[in-house]
C-alpha cells in the first residue's frame, strides 16, 4: 500500500503568528523597540523532514498576534542545526553571544534539548523555550530556572501504550528497537514501565545509531518467537525501517514510538503500508476523528500552510503560542533580567486545542496524551483510530537509558 498525505488533526493557540511566505529576518543590529527570538531548527540530518513544520507552527502563532507586542516588532533570528549537541550548542552561542537575542526558541531533538537545557544555566539573562526536543532529563534533573518546556517528555507520551499492548491486545513478549539517543530511551522506557508493569517482558533490544540507513542486519536479527516488535525511531530512520521491514518481510505488528508513524511518515511517499497498518502509538497529536472547535481552527490554518498535524506542527505552535502568551501578558516587559515573563511563564495556564496545558515546578508541561491505532483510510493512505485519551499526564523523575530488560525501568 502506497502512503497517501494523511490528514491529520490540529492544534490552535492563544498567541501566534509571522509571514506565510516565511520567517523574519533580523536587522543588523539591536533595534529599538524589537524583542530578538533566536530560532534553532534541525534543518539538517535526519529530522529535516520535520523541521519546517515546527516553522509553520512559530509562524501560525506569530501571525495571529501580527508579529508585535506592545508595539514592539518580534524579529526571528532562526540557525540552522542537525540534531547533534555540538552545532546546536555553538549555533546557540552565536545567537546569545553575538546576536544578543532575548529569547532562544528550540531546539528540535532531545540530545540537543539536553546540552541546551545545560547551556541555559550559563546565560541567566536569556530565556529558553524548548521547541520539539523531548529526552526527559533536560527538566526532571537539576532544571534549570530559565528553561521551559510547553509539552510533555518521551516517556509521558507512552503513557497509557504498554497496558493496552499486553491488556487488550495480548501481546506478552516484545522485543525492542530504537535510535540510540536520549529521547528514544525515554520513549522506550515509558512503554516498558507500563508494559512490564502489566505482565509483559522485553526479550531483546537494538539500539541502531540515529541516522542508519541500512537495518537489514537488524531485522534480520529480530527474535522471532516475540508477539511485538516496539521500534523507537523517527524522521528519515522511520522511513528507511519500516520500507526495509516491508521489504524483508517483516509479520509482527509494530508497537510505535511517539515519532514512528507520525504524520510526517505517514504522509511520506515511501511503501510502508504493509508495515505500519494495525501499529499502535502514543503521543501529543489526537486521531482523524478528534474535533474541537479550537483543534478545527488550527486544523484549517495548519491546511492553508499546506500541512497538516503532526507532531512537529503541533508542538511548533503550542510552544510558540506559549512562549508569545507570556509576552503579551507582560506587555513585551523584559526587564529585569525578565523576572515578569518567567514568572508568567512558570505558571501559565491555557487550553490549548489538545486539551488543557499547565505547567509543574520544573517547567514542564502537564498535558493530554492520545493513544491511536493506524488503519487503512480505504483511499490507499492511511489514518488514524483513537484507542485512547489520558489527561494531565505529568512528567516522572526517572531517566531512563537503553532499556534492553524490564530490569532497566524497575
Amino acid at each position: 500500500m502506497k502512503a497517501q498525505r494523511i490528514s491529520r488533526t490540529a492544534i490552535v493557540g492563544v498567541v501566534a503568528g509571522v509571514l506565510a511566505a516565511g520567517l523574519v529576518t533580523a536587522p543588523s543590529s539591536q533595534a529599538a523597540g524589537t524583542i530578538k527570538i533566536g530560532y534553532l531548527n534541525a534543518t539538517i540530518g535526519p529530522f529535516a523532514g520535520g523541521a519546517p513544520q515546527i516553522t509553520i507552527g512559530l509562524n501560525i502563532a506569530l501571525k495571529e498576534i501580527k508579529s508585535t507586542v506592545a508595539g514592539k516588532k518580534i524579529v526571528i533570528l532562526e540557525e540552522a542545526t542537525d540534531a547533534t549537541p555540538q552545532l546546536a550548542l555553538e549555533k546557540a552561542k552565536k545567537l546569545i553571544e553575538k546576536d544578543k537575542v532575548d529569547i532562544l526558541f528550540g531546539p528540535l531533538s532531545g540530545d540537543e534539548g539536553v546540552a541546551i537545557a545545560r547551556l541555559s544555566k550559563k546565560y541567566p539573562k536569556v530565556t529558553f523555550i524548548n521547541t520539539t526536543g523531548s529526552a526527559s532529563e533536560a527538566t526532571n534533573q537539576s532544571p534549570s530556572k530559565n528553561f521551559f518546556r510547553f509539552h510533555g517528555d518521551a516517556a509521558q507520551w507512552s503513557g497509557g501504550v504498554g497496558e493496552i499492548a499486553y491488556k487488550t491486545l495480548g501481546y506478552k513478549k516484545v522485543a525492542i528497537i530504537a535510535d540510540d539517543y536520549s529521547f528514544p530511551y525515554a520513549n522506550a522506557g515509558g512503554f516498558a514501565t507500563g508494559f512490564c508493569k502489566a505482565g509483559g517482558t522485553i526479550v531483546a533490544a537494538q539500539w541502531p545509531a540515529l541516522g542508519t540507513k541500512d537495518y537489514s542486519s537488524q531485522i534480520a536479527a529480530l527474535p522471532k518467537d516475540v508477539d511485538a516488535i516496539y521500534a523507537g525511531l523517527g524522521g528519515a530512520d522511520a522511513v528507511q525501517f519500516l520500507k526495509q521491514a516491508v521489504q524483508f518481510g517483516l509479520k509482527k505488528p509494530l508497537i510505535g514510538g511517539a515519532i514512528l508513524v507520525d504524520g510526517t511518515v505517514l504522509g511520506s511517499k515511501a511503501d510502508i503500508g504493509d508495515a505500519v497498518l494495525n501499529t499502535i502509538a502514543g503521543g501529543p497529536v489526537p486521531d482523524d476523528s478528534y474535533s474541537t472547535p479550537e483543534y478545527d481552527k488550527f486544523k484549517a490554518q495548519l491546511k492553508a500552510a499546506g500541512t497538516g498535524p503532526n507532531i512537529f506542527s503541533v508542538l511548533g505552535y503550542n510552544s510558540a503560542k506559549s512562549m508569545l502568551a507570556g509576552l503579551v501578558a507582560v506587555k513585551g516587559d523584559l526587564s529585569n533580567n525578565q523576572a515578569a515573563y518567567r514568572k508568567v511563564l512558570s505558571t501559565l495556564k491555557w487550553n490549548t486545542p489538545t486539551g488543557p496545558l499547565s505547567m509543574d515546578k520544573n517547567r514542564n508541561a502537564i498535558v493530554s496524551n492520545f493513544i491511536y491505532q493506524v488503519v487503512s483510510d480505504g483511499k490507499g493512505g492511511f489514518a488514524t483510530k483513537s484507542l485512547k485519551r489520558q489527561d494531565k499526564v505529568a512528567q516522572g523523575t526517572k531517566v531512563f537509558g537503553r532499556v534492553n530488560t524490564c530490569a532497566d525501568v524497575k
